[in-house]
């Protein structure tokens, strides 16, 4: 039981961790080797050399049996090459003769995006506080400016445009607090009141609340539903909030007789649970300008805008909502060609 016990922690073990025998072939890979689009079991008698960037010298010089810790080149089954951290140390037997070497492989890129990440959270908590206090400041002020004004309009009899230029500072304050509403959603820790939800009728009942701006637009809706998906556990209000945003993103994004496609189904494995756990995807994507590869990696930044108005808090706002959620939000742009929206959820509950 005790050697189960330790097979399984090797098997689920968040880094590669694979055993060559003293002629550098595989003998053991863990179940971590299946993300990066391996099939373990047919590297199995393989040489370590087969999956590394040969073109590198350092790579080929792995020494079998002797420890170390050195930078190597790995290539995926798609061909992508991986800079990866390698630990090795020797395998003896009962009698202490060599017999392989252990190696642990660390994906550096993936290790610096959790960096990045720890980095982000405490960095946007204290924006978060900091937009808490300013909201709150403004507020009040803004409130009183924004009754008085229309005290105002009710009480004085305007002459010539004076009218119209009292109509834009009315509505520039009205402007002013949905920003503040914005800085106040995007700050706040979000409370979720979860239940289970049909996405497919969530997305429905979003698109009817930009049916105007549709209209408009003369935009045509492709919907291509999976209607056998299983009920997710979600924040119906939050999950409205965040599909509106999008919405709103492609439809501001397109011309006239844009196309807004909105698809559903199942993912055919999840790469994170070595397929057990087949997340739910929802994709929106649009025929709209598209984005800037330069911009992809900033546009959930807080603040963030290329447009010359609003307050670029609304993909933010997305992001945060998703993953308070445990669900994944990914981006693909073209110039010219539109955008696609890609969130997978997990099935499971939150």
């Amino acid at each position: 039981m005790i050697l189960d016990f330790y097979k399984k922690l090797i098997d689920d073990a968040n880094d590669i961790i694979w055993v060559v025998d003293t002629e550098g072939r595989f003998i053991y890979l863990n179940n971590k080797i299946n993300v990066w689009g391996y099939n373990k079991d047919e590297l199995i008698g393989k040489p370590l050399i087969s999956i590394l960037n040969v073109g590198q010298t350092e790579n080929s010089d792995i020494e079998v049996g002797k420890s170390g810790l050195k930078e190597i080149e790995i290539i995926d089954s798609h061909g992508n090459i991986r800079n990866t951290s390698l630990s090795t140390s020797p395998l003896k037997n009962d009698n202490g003769t060599i017999v392989g070497t252990i190696g642990v492989v660390r994906d550096m890129a993936e290790d610096k995006r959790v960096r990045e990440r720890s980095a982000d959270t405490e960095r946007l908590a204290a924006l978060g506080q900091l937009s808490i206090g300013i909201a709150h400041e403004i507020r009040n002020p803004l409130s009183s400016i924004k009754m008085n004004l229309q005290i105002l309009n009710r009480l004085i009899l305007f002459a010539g445009d004076t009218k119209d230029h009292f109509d834009l500072a009315l509505k520039e304050v009205f402007h002013l607090e949905g920003i503040l509403e914005d800085l106040l959603s995007y700050a706040k820790p979000l409370k979720l009141k979860l239940k289970l939800i049909d996405i497919n009728s969530l997305l429905d009942n979003t698109l009817l609340m930009v049916r105007s701006d549709i209209k408009e637009k003369e935009i045509v809706i492709n919907k291509y539903y999976d209607n056998e998906l299983p009920t997710i556990l979600l924040d119906e209000d939050k999950m409205k909030q965040a599909f509106l945003n999008i919405y709103f993103n492609s439809i501001q994004a397109m011309n006239k007789g844009g196309i807004l496609c909105i698809r559903t189904y199942r993912e055919r494995e999840n790469p994170h649970t070595n397929g057990i756990e087949k997340r739910v995807v929802v994709e929106v994507s649009d025929t709209g300008c598209g984005i800037e590869k330069k911009n992809l990696k900033s546009i959930f930044n807080p603040f963030f805008t290329t447009k010359s108005y609003g307050t670029g808090l609304g993909l933010s706002i997305v992001k945060n909502i998703f993953d308070y959620l445990n669900a994944v939000i990914e981006v693909n742009s073209q110039l010219g060609k539109g955008t696609d929206f890609i969130i997978k959820f997990p099935v499971t509950p939150v």
